[in-house]
């Protein structure tokens, strides 16, 4: 296998397409100092999987694609390609030929690919692994490598000797086998993990599942038992309903009868009745007269006795009241205590949001700092570009002006010949002078002008650009700001999102019910409903509870969702089914319409699909929204329909006239709020997003007006530069022709000065030629040291990017802890005013109790000391009621003789009445028992819906003709017994078991098998560690003796030997370096000096190339640091690798001798590479080349 050939385009400063074939031996790549022969070693690195900005000599990793000169345009993609013979099979393709192919955008984007065929990194990374070729292997060696190798610590040459071992590709298989067993173990521990909680949950679901499958049982049987037992019942209540109503009918037919005679019975009674009427009413006004004196008797006599009782009621609601004092000032301090408690952790809290807004200070402060030092660091490298630019345009303009002197020495050397062959004409000569000097006077005036101009034109450009970049700046400040906001605005819509999603503020019903998304079931009400903004109070406060109840498709589907609630136990909820949901369509009275304040028919005003249209009529249709209190008042009066009035800050005038209003204590975003702010804060983020891409389009075209201006000035500059050049020209051609007219008439004398001047003009430009090339090289160091300048600023500008975003997300991350202080603070000032407010109430209610208690106090003294009623009243009163008994008594004998006649006549009809009242009652009972067996009737046919869900229609299909009711009664208490005794069932369990077993069996063989794979793979990584161990043993031993070989032969005698700093265990030891030269005692690597060192390194590389050949190797001036007598064994001992292609990059002639291929690299343009190959059959001699 070797290198066929490289191919380049676009990378670094190849901008052109580049072809360099690798022939069999040596080749050198030759080239003065910034041409850019190192660039190809670069390439190939970078063909090769180099990922380091650094190790390819980059800031950044575009710095690879040509950034273009002053007349060439940048390129937008570098590409290398990398051509490989592969005849003998050694990389594991089936190809003869492998061309590796890398490229790169200025976007960003990369392509890596294998005979036109696209891979990964990885892939060419593995197809070179144990071949020595690589990033890491020994196939690229430049001087840094050398210094690697002598300078590193021991335990860091291991990476040769792996390469040249052949563990490379173990080593990277092991490596993925222990990522591989990483993951392993963490996937065993979270499986086990996942088992034992499987495990503590899956004896209790069993458990449960089996109950539940009991009751399942239990439920179905005790349905067929309850419902026929039910049957029989109804059967034997239309039984007996049937009989009563026959018995009822006869009893109607006898009492008939019976009233016929009652009528002729009671004209008798009526006649005597009226002869008693007169004595009757006698004795009444008599009677009546004795009771009223009577009743002002007692009245008097017992006012003493009603004291008494009040006296008594006031000492109880006195001792009643000292308890109610007592009771309150008890809560009263615990009350106190409690608020106390709660201050404390206010407090608490706000030393905590203290500590945050001092860490998020810090934080900005840092952020700040980070931030200034990387715009300085920015402002720096764009300094530093412009002195390059500014360095460069100098430089091409000594060049031009190289090129104009060496031209103005021509004029002047062809103005000295023209003299002398002139000298015989000079007439001619002056009327020649004259010509000229007119010409020149109008030159010089017309470069005057262009001098003025193309000054105003730079200063113009300097004010635009500062003007664009103050823009900049101003947008780049108002792009913070609205980044801030949309951050603090996302934030606050993913927290409203949540409470929504989570349906937060619903009851646990709501909740519970529409997380299962059931069928049938549309959402909330508070869902469906579209609240204009400025509306969210009224609406729900006139919504109320009813905000969540569940609208639904029909009745079935209600049903269902009861169901579910019942047997998860979840609570209760409200349910509107649209199929069968009414309303009542209320039309609205004009006189309203026109009332100052009125904003409409609540239902109006609040929308939703036409869909639910009806859940809108049916809550808010009877609902007014109106201003304020005073104009929702004035229409509640107007109005004689029953409408409830809501004001927009949610009072209430109800239908019946009932006033509700006031303040809450917490008022926090309630239901409907919240989803208008979501609206609201979509609305916002989208704004400020919009605001932010619009302000960043801008300071691109800024920016790209900027760069367009600053390319605008340079070549202002340059004009200017080269209009000034023409004015000192042409000034000095003005003043010359100026002085011959003025001195025609001493033609001798001005020809003699006339060419001393010339001679002293040609010897000034001269030394002016060689000064501008001492300043253009002086530049050139200049320019070289600005671009290393910028390349350790990049890395700093690189370190501080780093810090100021980790620094942003600290800074986010202390506001988002600083925003949960502030909610805790607000939730905890809330409790403490509830606390405030509690007593407040109880030191009211221990006042009010007070005030009472004084009140009574008073009452009871008063009481007390009253004086009794008069006994001459009492004394007056009974004389009058002796005489009203005498009279009384003599009405009543008269009355009683009267009587005896009467009560005759009433005796018949007293029995008469008697059998009535007989029949009747019977009549009665007999319907009450008719109503009773009906009303069980009805009872029991409710209670086949309200226990079984069943019809008695659907009933009929259950009915069991054979059914015995006695030993069904009994099977239903002992089933009921049973249930209740299962007690709280979770009939979800039988599927969450069954799911949860299919899981844990599940879980069960994933440990397994990973448990096996573990062990599959802790046994591949033990292989790795012995092929590996072995390998390495075997190629180090022979590295140390070709090592010693070689140290002999480079340094001519001496000694050199390697070693393992711990030999027991070779797969992690460190490598020393133990050399002695010819002459010199044996020492460490370290003690030797800066060539010794460089011969023992490229010694050591020799003896790992020679232990396992590299089909490749590029050496980047390796030797830089050997004297000649180094360089020519150095040279000499390549030959020894016949079977090697070297690629040596050199400046030495007596490396190039040995060069069977020579490329020389030029920079005839600059900043463009450009390649020539010259091919030597019997050797190179470089002093044949010399001058070429």
């Amino acid at each position: 296998m070797y290198f066929k050939r490289i191919e380049l385009q676009g990378f670094k400063s190849f901008a052109d397409p580049v072809t360099i074939d690798l022939n069999d031996g040596i080749t050198c790549i030759v080239g003065p100092n910034g041409s850019g022969k190192s660039n190809i070693s670069d390439a190939l690195r970078w063909v090769l999987g180099e990922q380091s900005p650094k190790s390819l000599r980059g800031g950044k990793m575009d710095d690879i694609i040509f950034a273009g000169t002053a007349t060439r345009k940048p390129k937008g993609m570098a590409e290398v390609s990398l051509v490989i013979d592969n005849s003998l099979g050694i990389l594991p393709l089936e190809y003869n030929e492998v061309q590796v192919t890398r490229r790169m955008y200025r976007s960003g984007d990369s392509e890596y690919l294998i005979n036109g065929n696209q891979c990964r990194l990885k892939d060419i990374k593995e197809l070179f692994m144990d071949t020595g070729i690589g990033v890491d292997g020994y196939s690229i060696i430049g001087q840094g490598k050398i210094q690697d190798i002598v300078s590193t610590k021991p335990e860091n040459r291991r990476e040769i000797f792996e390469e040249a071992a052949g563990v490379v590709l173990y080593k990277s298989r092991k490596a993925e086998a222990e990522r591989k067993l990483a993951a392993a173990s963490d996937n065993l521990e979270r499986v086990k993990d996942i088992i034992s909680e499987i495990e503590s949950r899956i004896g209790t679901l069993k458990e449960e599942s089996e109950k539940a499958s009991e009751y399942i049982v239990l439920r179905d049987r005790y349905k067929y038992v309850g419902v026929n037992i039910i049957i029989h019942n109804i059967d034997s209540l239309i039984r007996t309903v049937e009989a009563s109503r026959a018995e009822l009918f006869d009893m109607e037919a006898t009492l008939s009868e019976m009233d016929e005679k009652g009528k002729s019975i009671e004209a008798l009674i009526e006649e005597r009745r009226l002869n008693s009427a007169a004595l009757d009413q006698s004795y009444e006004d008599a009677n009546a007269e004795l009771l009223d004196r009577i009743d002002e008797l007692n009245t008097v006599t017992s006012r003493g006795q009603v004291n008494e009782e009040k006296l008594q009621s006031i000492e109880r609601e006195l001792a009643r009241l000292e308890a109610v004092i007592s009771d309150n000032l008890a809560k009263l301090d615990s009350e106190k205590r409690n608020f106390g408690e709660l201050e404390a952790n206010e407090k608490s809290y706000r030393a905590e949001k203290e500590q945050v807004e001092r860490e998020l200070a810090q934080a900005e402060a840092d952020f700040n700092d980070s931030k200034r030092k990387l715009e300085a660091v920015n402002t720096e490298i764009e300094n530093s570009k412009d002195d390059i630019i500014s360095l460069t345009n100098k430089n091409v303009t000594r060049r031009a002006d190289i090129t104009t002197l060496e031209n103005y020495v021509s004029t002047l050397n062809d103005r000295r010949d023209q003299l002398n062959e002139e000298y015989s004409g000079k007439d001619e000569t002056d009327a020649e002078n004259a010509r000229k000097l007119k010409s020149l006077e109008s030159q010089f005036a017309e470069v005057e002008d262009k001098q003025s101009h193309a000054a105003s034109k730079i200063n113009e450009i300097v004010v635009q650009i500062r003007e664009l970049e103050e823009t900049s700046n101003q947008r780049n400040r108002q792009i913070a700001e609205l980044s801030n906001k949309y951050n603090r605005t996302l934030a606050r819509k993913n927290t409203i999102e949540e409470m929504e999603s989570n349906y937060e503020g619903y009851n646990n019903a709501v909740r519970q019910l529409m997380r299962q998304h059931a069928n049938g079931i549309f959402g909330t009400v508070s869902d469906l409903i579209k609240v204009p903004s400025g509306y969210e109070i009224a609406t729900e406060t006139a919504l109320g509870a009813a905000m969540q109840n569940i609208v639904c498709d029909d009745d079935a589907s209600a049903k269902a969702a009861v169901r579910w609630l019942k047997d998860n136990r979840a609570g209760r909820a409200t349910f509107l089914p649209l199929s069968s949901l009414r309303y009542n369509k209320q039309y609205q009275e004009r006189d309203i319409e026109n009332s100052p304040g009125y904003l409409g028919i609540a239902s109006q005003i609040v929308g939703a699909d036409e869909k639910y249209h009806v859940i809108l009529e049916y809550l808010l249709g009877r609902v007014i929204f109106a201003s304020n209190m005073d104009d929702a008042v004035r229409i509640s009066k107007m109005s004689s329909r029953g409408y409830r009035i809501v004001t927009m800050d949610g009072e209430v005038i109800n239908s019946s006239g009932a006033i509700t209003g006031g303040r809450y204590k917490n008022k926090s975003a309630n239901i409907l709020e919240r989803k208008n702010e979501i609206k609201e804060l979509s609305e916002i983020a989208d704004k400020l997003r919009e605001q932010i891409a619009e302000h960043r389009d801008k300071i691109a075209a800024g920016e790209a007006n900027v760069a367009a201006l600053k390319e605008s000035r340079a070549q202002c500059y340059d004009e200017l530069h080269q209009i000034e050049i023409d004015k000192s020209v042409i000034g000095s051609e003005l003043d010359r022709i100026k002085k011959l007219t003025e001195d025609a008439g001493a033609h001798r004398e001005q020809f003699s000065s006339e060419l001393a001047t010339l001679d002293g003009d040609i010897a000034k430009a001269t030394e002016m030629v060689d000064k501008h090339r001492a300043e253009i090289s002086e530049t050139d160091t200049r320019i070289e040291k600005l671009n290393n300048h910028i390349e350790e600023l990049m890395v700093d500008a690189e370190r501080y990017d780093s810090r100021v975003n980790r620094l942003r997300e600290v800074t986010l991350e202390n506001k988002l802890q600083l925003s949960e202080q502030d909610a805790r603070i607000l939730g905890l000032n809330e409790l403490i005013e509830r606390v405030r407010d509690t007593v407040t109430d109880l030191e009211n209610e221990i006042d009010d109790a007070r005030m009472s208690y004084e009140e009574l106090d008073e009452k009871h003294h008063m009481l007390t000391s009253s004086d009794a009623e008069s006994s001459d009243k009492i004394e007056e009163l009974q004389n009058r009621r002796k005489q009203l008994e005498d009279k009384i008594k003599a009405l009543g004998e008269e009355i009683d003789s009267n009587k005896a006649a009467y009560e005759v006549a009433i005796s018949n009809q007293k029995e008469l009445i008697r059998d009535v009242t007989e029949l009747q009652d019977a009549k009665y009972k007999l319907e009450v028992k008719s109503t009773r067996s009906e009303t069980l009737l009805d009872t029991q046919k409710d209670k086949l819906w309200d226990e079984f869900e069943v019809s008695f229609a659907e009933a009929q299909d259950i009915r069991d003709e054979n059914f015995g009711i006695t030993a069904g009664n009994k099977e239903a208490k002992e089933i009921k017994l049973r249930m209740a005794e299962l007690g709280d069932v979770n009939i979800s369990s039988i599927e969450e078991y069954k799911a949860v077993s299919r899981r844990y069996e599940f879980m069960t063989a994933q440990e397994n098998d990973i448990s096996t794979a573990m062990k599959e793979l802790k046994s591949i990584i033990s292989n790795m560690e012995r092929k590996i161990r072995d390998k390495f043993k075997e190629n180090f031993d022979k590295v140390v003796i070709n090592f010693e070989e070689i140290f002999s032969e480079l340094f001519g005698g001496g000694h050199a030997e390697l070693r393992l700093e711990d030999e027991s265990d070779p797969l992690a030891s460190g490598i020393e370096i133990i050399a002695q030269p010819p002459g010199k005692r044996l020492k460490n690597i370290n003690l030797m000096s800066g060539g010794e060192k460089t011969l023992t390194a490229i010694a050591l590389m020799f003896a790992v190339i020679k232990a396992k050949p590299t089909p490749f190797c590029i050496l980047d001036e390796v030797e830089a640091a050997l004297d000649e007598a180094n360089i020519e064994r150095f040279s000499n001992y390549l030959k020894h690798f016949e079977e090697v292609q070297f690629a040596l990059i050199t400046h030495h002639k007596a490396t190039m001798e040995h060069a069977d291929v020579l490329y020389g690299v030029t920079m005839p343009e600059q900043g463009i590479s450009r390649v020539l190959s010259l091919k030597f059959e019997d050797g190179f001699d470089p002093n044949e080349y010399a001058d070429e």
